[in-house]
């Protein structure tokens, strides 16, 4: 008993690490690139973390909790349903903003329609399976945590195999040109990962709680392996090098330098501090630090001296 508790300790405290990660990740990719497609990722990665942490630890929290009291089968399995079926909202969500990264991120125009269909849609479903559960069609007195991990596992499969579709097309976002180039040649191996963790899971329970363990660990892997895929190419990518004495308006579109960026160069380039900054452009302190940390994540510096020579050495300014 004893080991199987520290093994849910154990497991606990990585998968919380791991989704911790994720979200860090998708927060700072956000912060340095400013785009809306990594806001949506963002939001991705926080609903389907509540999901995981609801629908999953909460479950077995309980399971641990009624297994220790008098209750009658039909109780117990009535809460055992319960729990998850409450965090499928943050599910569907979840699965919503990952169709939606998928399709924007390679340059497919965000249909008014698709939210329209997409939550009717799935809620059709589920409350078709709840029906059938009540009218007795589908039985779920013996392992009904299996049959509800089953079903949401099969829904989990085709929404990713919908989320890979993008991926295998001729489109093209220029925003994300780097990032998307990387991600294809890695969709596929995602979609693997999505497909080993679904056949883990449809069997969760036949080595007890070892099989529990490295199920949750693979599903919590693969969900966070978008962002940490997108921060390795991040680092990994090497920044196109201009030609020397460029103009400084050609060098900040090379660099996707905004027009506030560019003026906060100009004044660091000067000499001036973050406060004179601050006074100068009539923005809070706080404003410039933001700026100046993505400014030195898009031109690959670390400091001021850093940036004011790279300036020269490639505008002549």
């Amino acid at each position: 008993m004893w080991i199987e508790t520290v093994a849910y300790v154990i497991t606990f405290i990585v998968s919380a690490a791991l989704a911790v990660i994720g979200i860090m990740i998708t927060y700072q990719l956000y912060q340095t690139h400013q785009k809306q497609v990594l806001q949506i990722l963002l939001y991705q990665q926080i609903f389907l973390i509540s999901f995981f942490v609801y629908g999953i630890w909460g479950n077995i929290a309980l399971h641990e909790i009624i297994a220790d009291l008098s209750l009658g089968d039909e109780l117990k399995t009535k809460l055992t349903i319960f729990i998850p079926v409450l965090g499928i909202p943050f599910l569907l969500v979840s699965w919503f903003m990952l169709l939606r990264f998928g399709f924007i991120l390679n340059g497919f125009k965000e249909s008014k329609r698709f939210p329209l269909f997409y939550f009717p849609s799935l809620f059709v479903v589920v409350f078709i399976f709840s029906v059938l559960i009540q009218k007795g069609i589908i039985n779920v007195s013996v392992h009904p945590e299996l049959i509800i991990i089953r079903v949401i596992t099969g829904i989990n499969l085709i929404i990713h195999f919908i989320f890979i579709i993008p991926f295998l097309s001729e489109k093209n976002n220029k925003p994300l040109k780097k990032e998307i180039r990387f991600m294809k040649k890695h969709a596929i191996r995602y979609l693997v990962g999505v497909i080993i963790y679904s056949g883990v899971l449809f069997y969760f329970n036949y080595f007890g709680s070892v099989s529990i363990c490295i199920s949750i660990l693979l599903l919590f892997a693969v969900s966070i392996s978008i962002p940490v895929i997108l921060k390795l190419n991040e680092k990994t990518q090497i920044l196109p090098q201009p030609s020397s004495n460029i103009n400084f308006s050609d060098f900040c579109n090379l660099y996707e330098i905004s027009k506030r960026e560019a003026e906060i160069i100009l004044e660091i380039c000067t000499g001036k501090s973050n406060k004179d900054i601050s006074d100068r452009l009539f923005i809070t302190l706080q404003t410039v630090k933001d700026h100046n940390y993505r400014i030195y994540s898009k031109l690959g510096v670390k400091t001021r001296g850093q940036l004011t020579n790279l300036i020269r050495e490639k505008t002549g300014l």
